[in-house]
């Protein structure tokens, strides 16, 4: 029979391990975050990329993603559009000019700084308004009356009202199937 000590020092390890493999996955699960998948909706001005994206946003949420949105514009003033695309879904929405980006506050940093952000944050997906000059992988929102098709943007897709677009402007959910068929390799 064991003595009243050596049972106490073996409740005490068991204890300890348990402790011990908590606190080791409770950190291996912080540590084990993944990249959100990125994906840039571009076009010219007017063509109806902020229009799509408030679209788009409600379908991917009611997926259970968790979405955000960096626009690409002139200055750090927060445009009205922000509030449109918070409404549409978007659990994050930043403005990012000339290295800097505009959230709640005024940082100086570049897009992978930007992009980090939403990372710790769990974000699933990021969609770039506009980006057309980056290497990220694109979409293109193409308006007969307003962009020509075959951009230098270089798309995987089109969405628009053009002959040849992959997606139509007025279906987002033929357009969120094929962004979450994408999302590993984005």
């Amino acid at each position: 029979m064991r003595s009243e000590p050596a049972v106490f020092a073996d409740g005490i390890k068991r204890r300890v391990i348990l402790l011990y493999s908590e606190q080791k996955q409770a950190l291996a699960a912080e540590l084990s975050f993944k990249h959100p998948a990125v994906l840039a909706v571009s076009g010219s001005a007017g063509s109806g990329k902020t229009a799509l994206l408030a679209a788009l946003l409600p379908v991917l949420k009611s997926r259970g993603l968790k979405v955000g949105v960096i626009r690409e514009a002139d200055d750090l003033r927060l445009p009205a559009e922000a509030d449109r695309l918070h409404e549409a879904g978007a659990e994050g929405v930043a403005v990012f000019t000339a290295g800097r980006y505009l959230l709640t506050e005024q940082f100086r940093l570049n897009e992978q700084d930007l992009l980090a952000l939403f990372e710790r944050h769990g974000y699933d997906l990021v969609l770039l308004e506009g980006f057309g000059d980056s290497g990220w992988t694109k979409i293109e929102v193409v308006r007969s009356s307003v962009s020509p098709v075959g951009t230098a943007f270089q798309p995987m897709a089109i969405v628009g009202d053009v002959p040849g677009a992959d997606f139509a402007l007025d279906d987002p959910a033929a357009l969120a199937d094929w962004i979450e068929n994408q999302m590993s390799s984005l």
